[in-house]
């Protein structure tokens, strides 16, 4: 039998051969020597003991594995260091991990800020010395800035484009001349001279060399502004026709027949089927309705004049935004008709949906998910319409349709210039903790409108796809 005071001595050597392989053996409880007790019977604080303990050796042995890069000596001093202290050092190593990724973070954050700072074009608000994160206008990075006179006579090659390009660009980048339709009927003139004025050179094609004699025209056109969707369907058609060219006939027979092919285009399906289109909205049109309209659309002033004309008795509330005020010129087309019309912001929109019976809006372009392509705050004006009960009818000829889809303005969209936007004792290029932005395109989603009128009948969004594959541009030469 041996005495009391041996009992205790196997749960020291258990514990000590529990320190030396790692796993923390934890305090027994007070006033017991028998064998550890399980977590479950454990208090709270000896839990707490045991978890502090491990974390302790699991952080000494990364430190064993991993030393720090300028710390070497210390690292290795804290090997030999005492188990006793294994969680002070721990601690302390950590802690100076944390400070140096820190100060890593922050010198990354201070480069970034440095190389985003800016836009050309615009202005980044600055983050300081503290901060860790970039501009949220860095997201628009993708989108082009709007080209000056200036910029964009620094870019060209004189002796590659023709005078009446050069003379177009300007145009654009100044905003002199404005919407799809005109945008694209003034290039596709502009062709016209090119196309009358172009030589083949000796040994060469003109099925295959004039299309490589447009590429640098209308580079620089999308130089001083992008490309709309009309526009891009029209050099498509254009070029369709090129392709089409008999190989045997003449070149000034080719030019002549190109030229033709051009004035067809403008005449069946932008000027003629905007008189289809403005015959089919008349339908919609009752005597003393409310129309309510957005901006200027060349299409929608088309039906509203001839509504007029046709003796419909009604009145037109024209919403307009800052900083381009089309809606200005729309009221002065109006009123010399004597049109009664009223003028309010976008702002205001919420005031006079109550007495609108009829909400008629122009497209840039019509995509094929149903969505509209329009000059920024169309969107807002056709879910506020929708959602007071209103009818959206959108305007929109088949030459503008596309098979792009887009969910939403940010991928795809056109800066215009900040002038306007910010008073005249704010100056934007010299504050440095200022940006501004200024879209010229928003997307409207397909439920919030109505019905579309183009050329061929009256369609729902969801026919556009359809009417896409029968109306591409190309087929009119079929």
């Amino acid at each position: 039998m041996g005495s009391p005071t041996d009992e205790p001595q196997p749960q020291a050597s258990t514990s000590q051969q529990g320190s030396s392989n790692g796993a923390p053996a934890g305090p027994p409880a007070a006033g017991q020597a028998g064998p550890r007790k399980a977590m479950k019977e454990m208090t709270k604080a000896e839990r707490r003991a045991i978890q502090e303990a491990q974390r302790a050796a699991k952080a000494k042995e990364r430190e064993e594995k991993q030393p720090a890069k300028k710390g070497g000596q210390e690292g290795a001093k804290k090997k030999d260091a005492p188990a006793a202290g294994s969680s002070r050092n721990a601690e302390g190593g950590s802690g100076s991990r944390k400070q140096q990724t820190g100060q890593n973070s922050q010198q990354t954050a201070q480069t970034t800020s440095t190389n985003d700072s800016t836009l050309p074009g615009h202005h980044y608000a600055q983050t300081s010395a503290a901060g860790a994160t970039a501009s949220p206008l860095s997201m628009f990075l993708h989108l082009d800035p709007p080209k000056s006179a200036k910029s964009l006579n620094a870019k060209i090659h004189k002796e590659q484009i023709h005078p009446s390009i050069l003379r177009l660009a300007l145009q654009y980048a100044d905003f002199r001349i404005v919407g799809a339709n005109a945008r694209c009927i003034a290039m596709l003139e502009a062709f016209k001279e090119v196309i009358s004025s172009y030589i083949v050179p000796p040994g060469k094609s003109l099925t295959r060399h004039l299309p490589s004699h447009l590429s640098p025209q209308i580079t620089h056109l999308v130089q001083a502004r992008p490309m709309a969707i009309s526009m891009g369907n029209a050099i498509r058609y254009l070029k369709w026709e090129i392709s089409h060219i008999p190989p045997d006939m003449q070149d000034d027979d080719a030019r002549e027949l190109l030229c033709e092919r051009i004035d067809h285009f403008i005449r069946d399906r932008i000027v003629l089927a905007g008189k289809v289109v403005e015959d089919l909205a008349l339908s919609k049109i009752k005597d003393d309705d409310v129309i309510l309209t957005f901006g200027r659309s060349s299409l929608v002033e088309g039906v509203l004049l001839a509504a007029k004309e046709h003796g419909k008795r009604f009145s037109v509330i024209i919403v307009d935004s800052r900083p381009m005020h089309e809606g200005k010129n729309l009221l002065r087309a109006l009123l010399a008709a004597d049109v009664p019309c009223t003028y309010v912001l976008l702002s205001s929109i919420g005031s006079v949906l109550s007495n609108v019976s009829l909400t008629l809006l122009g497209a840039a372009a019509m995509l094929s998910n149903g969505a509209m392509f329009s000059r920024a705050g169309s969107a807002t004006v056709a879910m506020m319409s929708k959602g007071a009960g209103v009818p959206v009818v959108c305007c929109c000829e088949t030459y503008k349709f596309s098979d792009r889809i887009m969910l939403d303005s940010i991928v795809g969209n056109e800066l215009a210039s900040t002038a306007g936007l910010l008073p005249s004792s704010v100056e934007a290029d010299k504050n440095q903790n200022l940006g501004v932005l200024n879209f010229l395109y928003d997307v409207t989603r397909p439920e919030d409108i109505t019905a579309v009128i183009t050329e061929t009948a009256i369609v729902p969004v969801l026919s556009v796809p359809f009417v896409l594959r029968e109306h591409k541009p190309i087929n009119l030469g079929e």
